[in-house]
This record gives C-alpha cells, sequence and structure tokens, in this order.
C-alpha cells in the first residue's frame, strides 16, 4: 500500500492537506488503474457534494479523455506538482477555514496539470488559471491569439489587405462572405487563366473557397497560388506553408497540390498539407490521395501520412489528433521538443523567440491547450510542466532555464 493510504486518513484530511492527490486518483480512475483504498476516497469524495460529481462527471465524460488515454499515461505528473507545489509554499496560506468553493477549482487545476491542460478549453475548469497563474513578466505584455488575416494578390498586380476590405464584391469572380473568401463557381477555357495568391502572415489564418467548390483552410506563415476559375482539366494549387483540404468530387478533374518536389493528387477527399520544411507531410483523414515526388508515388488510406523529402517518400500511420491540430484550433504537443514547440507559439503569435544559450532545445514537451488563449496562458503551462522560464519583452520571447 503506498504510503499516502497507510493508516486511517480522513478524506477532509486529505481534501485540505494535498488537494492534488483527489486529481491523481481522478486520473488513474480514467485510466483504470485506482487500487480499493483509492476506490473507496474518489467514491465519498463524489458523494461529498454536487459540485464535485458535476466535476468528475465533466472529465469522465470527455471525448479527450477517451481518446487519448496513452497520452496520460506518458505524462510526468510528478514534475508538474513539484512545480505547483513551489508556487503554493510562496503565496499566502490557506486559513484553516476550509472553503469548497476555492478547492474545488484548485482541485482542477491540479488535474489540468496530470492532463497537461488537455481539457483546457471553454468549459466549467477555465476559470482555473487564475487559481494558478504565475505572477511573473509573462503577463506584463501578453499577446493575443492569431486573427482572420491575409492579403490577396490579383492576377493584376493588385494587392488587397482582406482585414480592411469593406465590399462584399471585390471582383467579378471573388465575394468576401463572412469573413473568407469565395470564388464563383464555374469554369474557364480560356489558355491564359487568371491566377491569385492569397498570402497568411504571421499572427493570421484564412479559410477560402475556389470556385470548384473545395475549401482550403491557410495556417498562419502560408501561401496559396490558384487560379481564379479552373479549366475543363486537372484542378491545381501552388501551396508553401501548411494548409487543410476539403476537395470536392470530381472525376474527371483530378485536384493536384504542389509543393517544393512534391505532388498531392486528389478526385474528393479531406487531408492535411505541412509544407514549412524541407519535408512535406501529408496526413489523410477521408478518401485516397496519391503523393508523387521525382519518379516515386504513394497511396494513401485514411489515418495515413506520407513524409516526402529529397525525392523520397516514407509512410506509416498518423497521428490525427496531432497532424490536424491546428485545423481544430488547437495546439497539441506529444513529447515534441521545445524548438519545434516554439516555432508554432512564433508563427501563431506574430513573436520572435530567442533562447538563452544554456536552454535546451530538445526538451520533450507533451501537452494541449485551445489555440483561441493568449500567450501567457500557453506560456504558463509550459512553465509548470518543465525547468523554463519565459519573459515577454515587446514582440521578442525570451527563453530561459528556472
Amino acid at each position: 500500500m503506498s504510503p499516502i493510504w497507510a493508516g486511517k486518513v480522513s478524506l477532509l484530511y486529505i481534501m485540505k492537506s494535498k488537494p492534488f492527490i483527489i486529481a491523481e486518483i481522478i486520473k488513474k480512475s480514467l485510466v483504470g488503474e485506482l487500487s480499493n483504498e483509492e476506490k473507496t476516497v474518489l467514491e465519498n469524495w463524489i458523494n461529498l457534494t454536487d459540485e464535485n460529481k458535476k466535476l468528475y462527471n465533466s472529465f469522465k465524460q470527455s471525448h479527450k479523455v477517451k481518446d487519448d488515454l496513452e497520452f496520460l499515461r506518458s505524462i510526468d505528473v510528478n514534475q508538474a506538482w513539484n512545480n505547483l507545489e513551489k508556487k503554493q509554499n510562496s503565496t499566502q496560506k490557506v486559513e484553516n477555514n476550509f472553503n469548497l468553493k476555492i478547492w474545488i477549482p484548485l482541485i482542477a487545476s491540479c488535474f489540468i496539470l496530470c492532463f497537461y491542460i488537455f481539457y483546457f478549453k471553454e468549459s466549467a475548469i477555465q476559470p482555473d488559471t487564475k487559481i494558478i497563474a504565475i505572477q511573473s513578466n509573462i503577463h506584463k505584455n501578453d499577446v493575443n491569439p492569431a486573427s482572420n488575416e491575409a492579403v490577396l494578390i490579383l492576377d493584376d498586380g493588385n494587392t488587397l489587405d482582406l482585414t480592411t476590405v469593406h465590399s462584399d464584391s471585390i471582383g467579378t469572380n471573388i465575394k468576401l462572405k463572412n469573413d473568407q473568401l469565395e470564388y464563383v463557381k464555374g469554369m474557364t477555357s480560356e489558355v491564359a487563366m487568371k491566377y491569385n495568391t492569397l498570402i497568411v502572415p504571421k499572427g493570421g489564418y484564412y479559410k477560402i473557397e475556389l470556385s470548384d467548390g473545395s475549401k482550403v483552410w491557410l495556417n498562419a506563415m502560408s501561401k496559396l497560388k490558384f487560379p481564379e476559375l479552373f479549366s475543363s482539366g486537372e484542378r491545381r494549387v501552388d501551396l508553401e506553408g501548411e494548409a487543410y483540404f476539403e476537395i470536392s468530387k470530381d472525376a474527371n478533374r483530378p485536384f493536384i497540390v504542389h509543393t517544393e518536389g512534391t505532388d498531392v493528387k486528389v478526385l474528393g477527399t479531406h487531408f492535411n498539407v505541412d509544407a514549412y520544411g524541407s519535408v512535406v507531410r501529408t496526413t489523410l483523414k477521408e478518401g485516397k490521395v496519391e503523393v508523387a515526388s521525382a519518379s516515386r508515388t504513394m497511396i494513401l488510406k485514411p489515418g495515413e501520412f506520407c513524409e516526402s523529402s529529397d525525392g523520397y517518400l516514407k509512410k506509416g500511420f498518423a497521428d490525427l489528433d496531432r497532424d490536424l491540430a491546428w485545423y481544430n484550433n488547437e495546439f497539441y504537443f506529444k513529447k515534441d521538443n521545445l524548438q519545434s514547440i516554439l516555432n508554432q507559439l512564433s508563427n501563431w503569435y506574430n513573436v520572435e523567440v530567442q533562447f538563452n544559450k544554456a536552454v535546451n532545445k530538445n526538451k520533450m514537451i507533451t501537452g494541449s491547450i485551445s489555440r483561441d488563449v493568449k500567450l501567457s496562458q500557453v506560456l504558463e503551462m509550459i512553465e509548470y510542466v518543465s525547468d523554463i522560464k519565459f519573459k515577454i519583452d515587446g514582440n521578442k520571447l525570451i527563453v530561459n532555464n528556472k
């Protein structure tokens, strides 16, 4: 038996002295690892108040819990707890009169740490950040998340800032509808087609509906070149950066996404293409695609990915939660190194990252959080579960060891 449970330890003592113990019990109940003693404590705690019951059910019914039990098992909860206790010890001691309304959010906060922010979205536990917020330089110069922002370069060279355009109609074939571009449906028989280029900067994102009805979501730091009207032959676009595609079916006109050295060919499907770096990663959610690079081709089935680099192709089973996280409006890190994580934050929040030389850029972090939150909230969670400390100085994000 664990020393925590040795002897007759009252539930009230557990709640007062080590509230995060309940958080650990809740986590263990969700992954089926409860001892008999822990099961008794959990049942007593659930039955103690209606608030406890509602809180437990909110975790138990979350679709993320079922999908990511293995993710939970990979978490180093001790690191998070150690950091939490340091913060608690540095703050004013809690009064002897136990306040249930304060304790319940604290339990949720601890559980969020166990979860590495898995349930940190629009929900009853979102206010918990007020309980565990770090008072540091992070908040002094906070940064808002990315916004609906892009520039459209027309075929004639004219440039339109889509955040300042107020007219619904931009041109003969282009309209603005619900803060997104929508092209009039149709085809062209012209030999010289008119091409537009949509550029999404750092700190932006954008959605566009092409003239064939296909929909494209562009991530920050991305560029899409496409014809105003597709011809009767193939439908072809050029991509730099990252985009998620929902392609309208047309058996007579294959849709081709061209990136540096790679072509992704489809007839009608949903897929993601990450072409930020030298390795192009295509992840298929629905349908079937053909990935071609140099003289090689590969067919992908739903749930598979293909990576292309220097003419070589490699495929395997994809982690859709991870590969499509940005499209689902999440940051999702699964043993990702600090450098790659901060690259994402740099693009999304439009900040420049500055590392102290002593910082280990290959440090692995696991966690998930909504992309709608301010930069400080993401940094707080990383600080809690690591030995990293951040400071926002203007548009610079300075990274140090604690």
